[in-house]
């Protein structure tokens, strides 16, 4: 078996106004040792496969494709900053969006979708968000990190993106970080004008 760490995703475009926020929030938290994201990759995951044989990709991209081209076209919008963690500390830090229901059941189409072929989604809750960056290990949340975050969630931005097509990627991991390269571009129903 000829493995590709593959994940399914909504591309951001345009990137510029995450772009921003990610670069207003590097010159705020430099005390903190975040992995930032490159502007590039920004994306809202929808599905994370793993490892998938080379065989199995057209057969993966067809059932997908079925099932998202009968969800239409959607709007939506970037919402408040936040930040995962766990035990140990902070883990990721994040860009919601403000989710209309067509992106619920997209992913539930995709997700319906793939369990015919083997895959489960995550266990934990589907949460839109924007990777903007990964705190390295063994650091804590400080109450100027905690209002740092809060800060930001009354500045919402009402930049509104228009959803029309998801991206299956391959996820290569180097060290200078991971390199995603797409493999099947997935077209949503378009909006009858």
């Amino acid at each position: 078996m000829t493995g590709i760490r593959t994940f399914l995703a909504l591309p951001l475009e345009p990137a510029l106004p995450v772009r921003e926020k990610w670069q207003q929030l590097q010159k705020q938290l430099l005390s903190y040792r975040i992995k930032w994201v490159h502007p590039g990759q920004f994306h809202l995951t929808l599905f994370f496969f793993g490892e998938v044989d080379v065989q199995d990709i057209p057969l993966l991209v067809k059932k997908l494709q079925s099932a998202v081209n009968i969800i239409p076209c959607f709007t939506f919008t970037l919402g408040e900053t936040g930040i995962f963690q766990d035990r140990s500390g902070p883990r990721v830090l994040w860009l919601g969006i403000e989710a209309p229901d067509a992106l619920f059941t997209l992913k539930e189409a995709v997700d319906h979708a793939v369990a015919q072929l083997g895959f489960r989604p995550d266990s934990n809750a589907f949460h839109p968000h924007i990777t903007l960056g990964r705190f390295l290990p063994g650091q804590k949340i400080t109450p100027s990190l905690h209002s740092l975050v809060q800060e930001e969630k009354s500045r919402q931005r009402s930049t509104q993106y228009l959803a029309k097509h998801l991206i299956l990627f391959k996820s290569e991991l180097f060290p200078a970080g991971p390199c995603y390269t797409p493999l099947a571009r997935l077209m949503l129903e378009p909006w009858e004008g």
